[in-house]
């Protein structure tokens, strides 16, 4: 009776250690694969730049001084870091409330591209819990406690004092360009790529790789990632 529980216990063991190994060489294998793809995933803005080059008064250097804002409509991580620091979502409030920005993220965020973007993001589980570590950090909310009392927090309401606020609404308002979001969707050509993207099987592969173990160990390239690299 003894010799049975002792070869039980041994078996029960053996099979512990087996389970923590698959576990850890499985996890070992998600983090491999989630670094190995994090700089083929990275969004290089340059639909963005174009963009915001169609508006009126803007240059490369205005862009370029914005871009980090934007990155955080690009990456759930960045975009969590911004939202946990007062400081931090007060900055990108005053780039949002922009007819130039506002231009350049309703153009860009109908681009399959973006889609791959946000794709390859949202399916990627370090950088999920990475996001979502921001949140369970109780310095977050003692920040947010203490906003008030931050200036910081005023910056966009402040520039609604400055008169260019008011010239670049204007601007905007009688640029076409302005109104392309709303327009191209007159354009039967404007449909194709984006139905394209919907009927690829390789844009939902991401989300198939998030299901799949198999996938971390063989990731397949987005939509469009695997020949020529598009512009985004």
């Amino acid at each position: 009776m003894n010799i049975k529980v002792m070869n039980i216990k041994r078996f029960s063991a053996v099979v512990s250690a087996a389970l923590l190994a698959i576990t850890f060489a499985a996890a070992s294998s998600v983090s491999y694969a989630s670094e190995k793809n994090m700089g083929q995933s990275e969004h290089k803005f340059e639909l963005a730049k174009r963009y915001y080059g169609q508006c009126t008064d803007t240059d490369s250097a205005q862009f370029d001084g914005i871009k980090p804002q934007l990155k955080a409509f690009t990456d759930m991580e960045i975009m969590a870091e911004t939202m946990a620091d007062p400081a931090k979502f007060a900055q990108l409030m005053a780039v949002v409330n922009d007819p130039r920005t506002i231009h350049v993220m309703t153009k860009c965020a109908t681009e399959p591209v973006m889609w791959d973007t946000w794709m390859s993001g949202m399916t990627d589980f370090n950088k999920m819990s990475r996001a979502m570590g921001h949140f369970m950090n109780p310095n977050m909310y003692l920040q947010w406690m203490m906003a008030p009392m931050n200036p910081a927090m005023y910056q966009p309401m402040m520039q609604m004092a400055d008169p260019k606020y008011y010239t670049r609404w204007m601007n905007a308002m009688s640029n076409p360009a302005f109104y392309q979001p709303i327009t191209s969707l007159a354009d039967p050509n404007w449909y194709t790529p984006r139905i394209n993207w919907m009927m690829n099987p390789q844009s939902m592969q991401p989300m198939f790789n998030m299901m799949n173990l198999g996938g971390y160990f063989a990731p397949v390239p987005a939509a469009g990632s695997s020949t020529a690299t598009p512009a985004n």
